[in-house]
């Protein structure tokens, strides 16, 4: 739990003698990506492959994938299949699955860098991992 305290200055000259406030107790809800995990880390030109990724939070982040430094997945190499979305936020725990299949061998390439990102709104953020 947190509590904020707040501390008003004296103001003579007002006849503001200053005090504390002290807020209740709060509870401190942290939203992040726990896990990013791909299906076929060394996949071959075809094959399909499915990344997964776990996010924490009181409410369901818009979920986002993409290379490198992309704004999205390169479709280049990878074409989309389906998009998964997370389910109904029942839980804090929410995951969502992005299904690519592959069009050149990915270890011809040294690899690609994937990530996955989780936003939050405007009061929580944004999240990558």
């Amino acid at each position: 739990k947190v509590r904020c305290n707040i501390v008003y200055q004296p103001d003579t000259d007002n006849h503001f003698f200053g005090a504390t406030v002290t807020s209740g107790d709060m509870v401190l809800k942290i939203a992040q990506i726990s896990s990013l995990t791909v299906s076929d880390a060394q996949p071959i030109k075809g094959t399909t492959i499915t990344l997964t990724c776990t996010a924490t939070a009181w409410s369901a982040p818009t979920f986002t994938f993409k290379t490198g430094n992309k704004k999205s997945v390169d479709s280049t190499y990878f074409e989309e299949v389906s998009v998964i979305p997370p389910g109904d936020g029942a839980s804090t725990t929410h995951v969502a699955k992005y299904v690519t299949k592959t069009l050149i061998a990915n270890v011809l390439r040294s690899g690609t860098i994937f990530k996955c990102g989780a936003d939050y709104g405007l009061a929580l953020g944004k999240i990558e991992a």
